[in-house]
C-alpha cells in the first residue's frame, strides 16, 4: 500500500510540475543576441553576445539554444557548446529565477560575404522532459566580412598585364603646390620628398605630405565574368580567381579613398542582399570606404548583364572622369564602349585582371544565413 501511495504521489508531482512548466515556462523568458562588430575582414575574430533573462520565480532547469550559421564560421568552443557539421551552434544551460545570463562566444569567419545571423530556436521544459516549450528568435543582424586588400608590393603582377604604376600616376597624382605637413616615410617614396630637417628632429625618416587636387574623381568598373565564354563563368576556378580579383579591387579602392580620391564602383555582379546590380555612387565621405567594402562583401559572382551593356549605359551619363576598367578579357564590344567614353572626355585605363598565383588558394567566399 505504501508503495502505491508513493507511486501515486510521484505521478501527481510529475504531472503538476509538467502543468506548471507548460503554462509558465516561456513567460518572462527573453533571449537576444548581438555582435561586437558588424564589419570585419576575412579571418578576423568577432564576438557573439547572448543575453538570456528569466523574469519569473520559476527556475529553468534546462534551456537549449540552437542557432544556424554558415559553415565558414568557426566557433571557439566551451564546455556548454556543441557545434555540429559546422552549421549549428547548440548550447545548454540552466537559468535561475529572476536572473539574467550573458554569454560571449568568440567566432572567426573565414570567407568574405554578407551574413544574416542570430536566428535561434530557444527550447525549455520541465525537469523530466515531458514538456517542451519553444519559440523562435528572428533578429536582423547583418555581418559584412570584407575582402582583404593586397599590399601593392606583394601583388607580383606581370608588367604586360598590370598597369598599376600608370594608374597610380594618372589617378592618384599629388599636387606639389598644396603642402599639407609631413608623414612617415614608406617604401617607394621618392628620395627628394624626404624632409631631412624634420627627420633629424624626430629620429626617423619623414616626407613632405601634399594634398590632392579637389576635382580628383575615380570611377571603377569591375567585370565579374571570368571569360567571354559563358561556360567558363560557372567553374570552380572562376570563383577562386575572382576572389583574388576582388582583393585587387579592394586594394585599389582602399588606396584611392585613403589618398583623398572621390571614388565610385559599378559592377555587373549581383548583390547578395537584394539580387540587384552593385553600384556605389561617387562620394568622398567618411563612410565611403565602408560602403565600398560592404558592396564588395555583398558581391555574388553572378552577372546581371554583359559587361559591355553596363558600359554602354555608363557611357551615356559619365563625363570628364578618370575611369578604371577591371576585366579579365577584352572584346570588340567592350572596346567600342571604351572609345565612346573617351570621346565624352573621360580618361580611361584598362586593368587586365591576372590569373590567380599558383601559390595561393582562394575559395568562394559568399554566403548568407
Amino acid at each position: 500500500m505504501m508503495v502505491v501511495q508513493i507511486i501515486l504521489a510521484f505521478i501527481i508531482v510529475v504531472l503538476t510540475q509538467g502543468v506548471i512548466y507548460y503554462v509558465f515556462a516561456l513567460r518572462g523568458l527573453s533571449y537576444s543576441c548581438s555582435l561586437l562588430h558588424n564589419n570585419i575582414y576575412e579571418g578576423e575574430s568577432n564576438e557573439l553576445v547572448e543575453v538570456i533573462e528569466n523574469k519569473k520565480a520559476l527556475p529553468l532547469l534546462w534551456l537549449r539554444i540552437e542557432t544556424r550559421f554558415n559553415e565558414s564560421f568557426l566557433f571557439i568552443k566551451n564546455d556548454s557548446t556543441n557545434v555540429s557539421s559546422g552549421e549549428f551552434h547548440r548550447s545548454v544551460l540552466s537559468v535561475p529565477p529572476m536572473r539574467r545570463v550573458t554569454r560571449t562566444y568568440k567566432i572567426v569567419c573565414t570567407k568574405r560575404g554578407y551574413y544574416q545571423i542570430g536566428a535561434a530556436s530557444v527550447t525549455t521544459g520541465d525537469m523530466f522532459g515531458i514538456v517542451n516549450k519553444s519559440f523562435a528568435y528572428t533578429p536582423e543582424i547583418g555581418l559584412h566580412v570584407f575582402p582583404i586588400p593586397i599590399v601593392w608590393s606583394k601583388l607580383n603582377l606581370p608588367s604586360r598585364s598590370f598597369q598599376g604604376d600608370m594608374v597610380v600616376r594618372r589617378f592618384f597624382l599629388q599636387d606639389p603646390f598644396m603642402p599639407a605637413g609631413i608623414r612617415d616615410y614608406v617604401s617607394g617614396d621618392p628620395q627628394n620628398s624626404i624632409n631631412w630637417k624634420a627627420s633629424a628632429k624626430s629620429g626617423k625618416l619623414v616626407v613632405h605630405k601634399h594634398d590632392f587636387t579637389a576635382d580628383s574623381k575615380l570611377m571603377v568598373f569591375f567585370n565579374v565574368d571570368y571569360s567571354a565564354s559563358s561556360q567558363d563563368n560557372s567553374s570552380v576556378i572562376k570563383d577562386s580567381s575572382m576572389e583574388y580579383a576582388l582583393r585587387i579591387l579592394a586594394t585599389i579602392l582602399d588606396y584611392s579613398i585613403t589618398h583623398g580620391q572621390e571614388t565610385a564602383l559599378w559592377t555587373n555582379a549581383t548583390s547578395l542582399r537584394d539580387e540587384k546590380e552593385v553600384l556605389v555612387p561617387l562620394a568622398l565621405r567618411q563612410n565611403q570606404r565602408e560602403k565600398l567594402f560592404a558592396a564588395m562583401a555583398e558581391m555574388k559572382f553572378v552577372r546581371t548583364r554583359n559587361f559591355h551593356m553596363l558600359l554602354k549605359e555608363a557611357a551615356c551619363v559619365v563625363r570628364d572622369m578618370d575611369i578604371l576598367l577591371m576585366t579579365r578579357y577584352m572584346t570588340d564590344e567592350i572596346q567600342t564602349e571604351i572609345n565612346t567614353m573617351r570621346r565624352a572626355g573621360n580618361k580611361v585605363e584598362v586593368f587586365t585582371i591576372p590569373d590567380l598565383p599558383e601559390d595561393q588558394e582562394l575559395g568562394g567566399g559568399v554566403g548568407s544565413v
